[in-house]
């Protein structure tokens, strides 16, 4: 499992929305307790302070405005008049009205332990209550802190108190008579009462969270905006791919436990892709890939869906279940992909492709196995296409390379791998100067089996080399003794195998063939290890083996690196020319490479050419020479007179 470097830096329920909201709720909650609390104490010592100051204020001027004069006169014995007395409880009014907050302003007297009211403003709530001011009216629940400032004859504060009016704070102080007798002056102010001031605290801590967490939240809700974008990118970087955009091999594997009712399947294959990336760079590699895409889409039925999985590979998904029409669609895929071409450079080449078809399959594992077996079955029959039949099990096809190796090797063992020739018709004369020799393993029963039966088995086997050197040593000593001339196909292996080239050389001199031998090299070989193989046929040139490119127009054709290999002969690859009289792209491309060929002054072999009705077209265009059904079959060779098809 992946190591996750955010796990170091957070927990994972706070990388989800759900689980950062939960904690950003409960970060809400404790920072709004934290700064209730914070909020509420303060607020009680500034009312404490605010409320020290205008009270002390406040019974000091109310003492200004009574004046010393009237205490100092005027006892419980000896009241004042009574115009004189509401004269002084209206400029307490006054005081009252102009200090915010100030309820009441007043003096009170001590006698004998009890508290009375001297004078004190009034409210419109005392008049209509009937409790007016009164001279030295007894106050029954004086605080203790009225008490506690006239013994120490210092002014006191109450701490905030509640009744039936509300909440209060009041301030006694102490002020001196004449006679050294002590009165106080006393006020009260209205404040906010514990719970008020806490509620209002927490409404103001609730804002303030609210405000500082509301960004923190916003940026989450960007980052989760940016995590999602990312993750979406990077999926689309696992499962698709970066060429193409389209779905690739990742998307396949996430969906190969899914079970599916008879879905079908094409996988394409470009041949011999890797070439074009090493002749004419990656980048022309990727813009043919970029034009091969949509032209497969836009042959898929609807429903069907286009999977990019190698560089060089295609798979379409589809539930259709005809045979027919899935051959048909496959045929439709592998046209499109040939009549891509590179017209950016003056380098020229063609593509074609190989397809492997399965139907009803019940997983895309099971569509993946099948097709890649009938693409493999398609390779090894030299066809374009091929359908899964059942019988293309992975121990089957083992068995069968076990089986054919071993018939190859009592085969070469007893004599019955033998060159059978195929003529090679000069257009322009009608005789055979040249046949091709093609291996054919007879049984023991006089069954004749082809290349592609035993071939792909011993191909990476001892026995290859060993096959090679009997045909060159069988198809020379048949043609020893006569005029025409005979090619035998080579490849990479052969061509780089030392001691199989000293066998060809040193048979070509034992018979006396020099300048009758004809090597074919295939297209794809001759230039993929290009130094190493020019220098080869360089040789051969030099020893007296004419030289021939085989399947020329497969694959790719670059015209510039063939000029260094300076073959004799070029044969035209069969697709094109099986499709000649019919197609515009296939007439167009054999064109070019007769143009090509006739201005080198390089002879041309037709190959495939099943009908003689193409030879007039063949010669028109500057082909030479022509091999095909149409020609003659493959045959043994027969002494003196021409091969015949069996």
């Amino acid at each position: 499992m992946q190591y996750d470097r955010t796990s170091r830096r957070l927990p994972r329920p706070l990388l989800t929305e759900k689980g950062l909201i939960l904690s950003l709720f409960a970060l809400y909650i404790l920072a709004t307790s934290a700064i209730t609390v914070l909020s509420f104490n303060t607020s009680q010592a500034q009312q404490l302070a605010t409320t020290r100051s205008m009270l002390l204020t406040a019974a000091r001027a109310g003492g200004h405005i009574v004046g010393k004069y009237f205490h100092d006169t005027y006892r419980q014995s000896s009241p004042p008049g009574q115009d004189h007395y509401r004269l002084l409880v209206e400029a307490l009014d006054s005081l009252v009205d102009d200090l915010p907050g100030v309820e009441y302003v007043y003096s009170m007297d001590v006698i004998e332990g009890e508290a009375y009211f001297v004078i004190s403003n009034e409210t419109q709530e005392d008049l209509e209550r009937g409790t007016p001011s009164r001279f030295y009216n007894p106050y029954q629940s004086a605080p203790d802190e009225l008490y506690t400032a006239y013994r120490n004859r210092e002014p006191v504060f109450t701490p905030v108190y509640s009744n039936e009016w509300g909440s209060f704070r009041s301030a006694f102080v102490p002020t001196k008579r004449f006679d050294d007798t002590y009165y106080i002056m006393a006020a009260d102010i209205k404040v906010d009462g514990r719970r008020d001031l806490f509620m209002h605290s927490l409404g103001t801590a609730a804002t303030i969270s609210l405000i500082a967490l509301l960004p923190v939240y916003l940026l989450f809700l960007f980052y989760r905006r940016l995590q999602r974008l990312r993750a979406e990118e990077l999926e689309r970087q696992l499962y698709t791919n970066a060429l193409t955009g389209l779905p690739n091999t990742a998307w396949l594997t996430r969906e190969e436990g899914e079970a599916l009712s008879g879905v079908s399947g094409i996988l394409l294959n470009l041949n011999n892709f890797h070439a074009i990336n090493m002749l004419f760079g990656r980048e022309a590699g990727d813009q043919l890939i970029q034009r091969i895409a949509p032209r497969l889409q836009e042959q898929l039925p609807q429903g069907a869906q286009l999977y990019h999985l190698e560089v060089d590979e295609f798979l379409v998904v589809c539930q259709v279940a005809e045979p027919d029409t899935l051959l048909g669609l496959a045929r439709q895929l592998l046209a499109a992909v040939f009549s891509q071409s590179d017209e950016s450079t003056s380098a020229r080449f063609s593509v074609s492709a190989r397809a492997g078809v399965a139907s009803g399959c019940d997983s895309i594992k099971s569509l993946l196995s099948r097709t890649q077996q009938a693409m493999k079955q398609a390779s090894v029959m030299g066809l374009p296409y091929r359908a899964y039949t059942g019988t293309d099990s992975p121990d089957q096809y083992y068995e069968r390379n076990l089986h054919w190796l071993n018939e190859a090797g009592q085969a070469l063992a007893e004599g019955r791998l033998k060159p059978w020739f195929q003529p090679i018709r000069d257009i322009h004369c009608g005789g055979v100067k040249h046949y091709e020799a093609l291996a054919r393993l007879v049984g023991r029963d006089g069954e004749v089996y082809l290349p592609g039966q035993f071939l792909p088995a011993i191909r990476c086997s001892h026995l290859y080399p060993l096959l090679t050197r009997s045909m060159i040593e069988q198809s020379l000593a048949s043609f020893r003794d006569r005029d025409e001339m005979v090619a035998i196909n080579m490849s990479k292996q052969d061509l780089l195998d030392e001691q199989t080239m000293a066998y060809l050389f040193d048979t070509l001199h034992a018979y006396g063939m020099e300048g009758r031998v004809l090597i074919e090299v295939l297209e794809s070989d001759s230039i993929e290890y290009q130094d190493d193989v020019v220098d080869v046929l360089s040789r051969c040139r030099q020893m007296g083996v004419k030289v021939a490119i085989d399947d020329f127009g497969s694959g790719y054709s670059n015209f510039d690196r063939i000029l260094k290999i300076e073959p004799d002969y070029l044969k035209i690859d069969g697709s094109l020319i099986r499709r000649i009289d019919e197609d515009e792209a296939s007439r167009v491309l054999v064109a070019a490479i007769c143009q090509f060929a006739v201005s080198l002054n390089i002879p041309l072999i037709a190959e495939f050419v099943e009908s003689e009705r193409l030879l007039p077209l063949l010669e028109e265009m500057g082909v030479s020479l022509a091999q095909g059904f149409g020609i003659g079959r493959p045959a043994p060779l027969v002494s003196g007179s021409e091969a015949k098809s069996e």
